[in-house]
């Protein structure tokens, strides 16, 4: 093999692996507790299989009580190898150590965002095998990643641009809001006194007041 120029340590770990797989080991076991080594080794297994179709890869992951092995065969199996491939750039996307999450979503919302719109795949292949190309605006590939974008915070709508789908979420926010606003709940009486009334949010508000109504 030639000489690795890597300095990332996750990707490094690749390395070490087909080095291992070339020199005629077949099961190869990766001690790691960092999810972007687990997400790369699935990224790039059926590439490894490809090259070493008796490889047997596995991952010791976590520690403690949250320490398990991993398949990865059998993860990627699952998977597909569509998905499987397009899984790093997915997680990058969606936030890694080194890249910010969506606000207020996490991983097992954006997966489940992901199977409400398995276009957004080709997207994600797409930078896999063309790690330096250039994404404009008008491309397929952003408009894909903008609408899953879009799915990641409302899986019903029917919107394709960020911008569109940030004003409808703000026109419905203030809409709510009007809905709610506070409403005093005002008590019959026939005397002055003072009522202790409650706004719709259960607060108390004390008031003094005289009404004379026919209750």
């Amino acid at each position: 093999m030639p000489p690795c120029d890597h300095e990332e340590a996750d990707t490094r770990i690749v390395v070490h692996l087909q080095d291992a797989l070339e020199s005629g080991c077949t099961t190869c076991l990766v001690r790691t507790v960092d999810t972007d080594v687990l997400v790369i080794l699935i990224g790039k297994y059926h590439f490894l299989a490809s090259k070493y179709p008796s490889a047997d890869i596995w991952v010791a992951f976590g520690s403690g009580k949250n320490f398990l092995f991993l398949h990865i065969n059998a993860i990627c199996s699952t998977l597909g190898k569509e998905k499987s491939t397009a899984l790093p750039v997915f997680h990058s996307f969606t936030g890694c150590d080194t890249t910010s999450s969506f606000f207020g979503k996490g991983k097992k919302s954006v997966w489940e965002a992901w199977g409400a719109y398995t276009e957004v795949t080709d997207a994600f292949n797409f930078i896999v095998e063309h790690p330096h190309a250039q994404i404009t605006v008008d491309c397929q590939e952003f408009q894909m990643l903008e609408r899953f974008t879009v799915v990641i915070y409302d899986k019903t709508s029917p919107l394709v641009s960020v911008n569109e789908a940030r004003r409808n979420c703000f026109c419905q926010e203030k809409q709510n809001d009007g809905e709610h606003s506070p409403q005093l709940n005002r008590p019959c009486c026939s005397t002055p006194s003072v009522q202790c009334t409650r706004l719709a949010s259960g607060q108390p508000v004390h008031q003094a007041q005289q009404q004379n109504t026919n209750c």
